[in-house]
């Protein structure tokens, strides 16, 4: 018995911040994945490797009564790890689509949210639609709208942060994002990428305090330089972003001439959908 699921990293996070008190984010999944491989008829003889992997597994297979069952698990990914990519909690999601397969199941929101939280604090492209979430403790705050497509032009660095040791630290408080929210809205009602941009940008300028970008200036520069719309970064990951509406061939041209000393250069594109 085998089953292979797939699912999307994310860029980052287009806003994240206090909203009325609470820790939220909201991300966008792109064309970057994880492929998962769960059998029964292997040995876990990688358990070292995937320990948070597997503590989901055994969390949900006990939860629903299948406490003699013992699934080997596999994990093939394109999603630079600890860069800010929500990587582990397309692994989750990725894990409970194929739990769901063999068990026959349906999806569950809410169960899904609760035991990745289990694991450690959850990305927002759990959702199929674009989710304001309290990433700490599962709230659903709002759901704003279909994702869309956009690209972006990522710069990564060397430097890899473990989510649940990062969030475990004494970190300096989150700033407000309140005000942001009305444009967020209305960029997804709207499928605006210009307003999203803006919005992104604020909530990494606004946010410096907390995780310092050493490229930040610079990514600022070659925005303007390149027509950018707007960055986007990792909020708790060693990443920042230029976002366009489209690259064209004059445009990737003049992209492959620009670079920065010990990042390495990407280019995503966001998906419009999020299939369970």
């Amino acid at each position: 018995m085998e089953v292979i699921e797939r699912y999307p990293g994310s860029v980052g996070e287009i806003i994240q911040g206090k909203y009325n008190g609470i820790d939220v984010l909201l991300s966008c999944p792109i064309n970057l994945y994880t492929e998962i491989i769960l059998s029964d008829e292997k040995e876990r003889d990688n358990e070292r490797e995937y320990i948070k992997s597997y503590r989901f597994i055994d969390n949900i297979l006990d939860k629903w009564g299948y406490r003699n069952w013992k699934i080997a698990l596999s994990i093939n990914s394109t999603i630079p790890k600890g860069k800010g990519f929500a990587s582990s909690t397309a692994d989750l999601s990725a894990i409970y689509n194929g739990l769901l397969r063999l068990t026959d199941r349906k999806f569950n929101e809410e169960e899904l949210i609760k035991n990745c939280l289990k694991i450690e604090p959850t990305d927002s492209i759990i959702f199929d639609k674009a989710t304001i979430f309290d990433y700490k403790e599962g709230k659903v705050i709002e759901k704003v709208g279909n994702y869309f497509k956009f690209h972006v032009l990522c710069f990564i660095g060397e430097n890899v942060v473990d989510t649940v040791e990062y969030n475990s630290k004494e970190l300096q408080p989150l700033k407000k994002i309140d005000d942001l929210l009305g444009e967020l809205r209305e960029a997804f009602e709207d499928k605006d990428i210009k307003k999203l941009a803006k919005v992104s940008t604020e909530s990494i300028i606004r946010n410096q305090h907390r995780l310092k970008y050493n490229i930040l200036v610079e990514v600022l520069e070659i925005n303007n330089l390149l027509g950018g719309l707007g960055i986007i970064g990792a909020h708790s990951g060693d990443m920042l972003g230029i976002i366009f509406d489209n690259i064209d061939e004059e445009k990737m041209k003049r992209i492959k001439n620009i670079n920065i000393n010990g990042y390495e250069k990407i280019i995503v594109e966001t998906l419009d959908s999020v299939v369970h």
